[in-house]
């Protein structure tokens, strides 16, 4: 599948949004109209209160974090498609800016990571962990 770079957003807080299109025909006179958002947020151990806690997220998730999200909307009218694009990003827009532009949006996200860890540490086991205090 080709992501197409449609806008990249200096947001208020340093990061890059990225939107992507991904919209595919699916007929002949249907589309499946597809936008991804994606931003990076570089992990820093002052997001934590305990390094413990930074060394465990960094082990598994690396320097980086990424921030994504898909809208889409399927068998959109070719004629469509444009309009229903812009929708998309517009409703994107309006919802999610402020909250991604937040000064705290990096550490929030950092922290949630965290608790993502925390609460399935199965599905977060990193290959040859075998130090059951970790």
């Amino acid at each position: 599948m080709q992501m197409k770079l449609i806008e990249e957003i200096k947001l208020a807080n340093g990061l890059i949004l990225m939107i992507f299109d991904l919209s595919r025909a699916i007929a002949a006179d249907t589309v499946k109209v597809e936008v991804f958002f994606r931003t990076k947020v570089a992990l820093k151990k002052s997001y934590f209160t305990d390094a413990r806690d930074y060394d465990k997220v960094k082990k598994i998730m690396g320097d980086e974090l990424s921030y994504e999200h898909r809208l889409e909307r399927s068998f959109v009218p070719k004629n469509d498609e444009d309009s229903t694009r812009a929708d998309l990003i517009s409703t994107f827009k309006n919802n999610s800016l402020n909250y991604l532009s937040s000064e705290k949006f990096p550490q929030n996200m950092a922290l949630s990571r965290l608790r993502e860890i925390k609460n399935n540490p199965f599905k977060y086991q990193v290959c040859g962990n075998t130090d059951p205090e970790e």
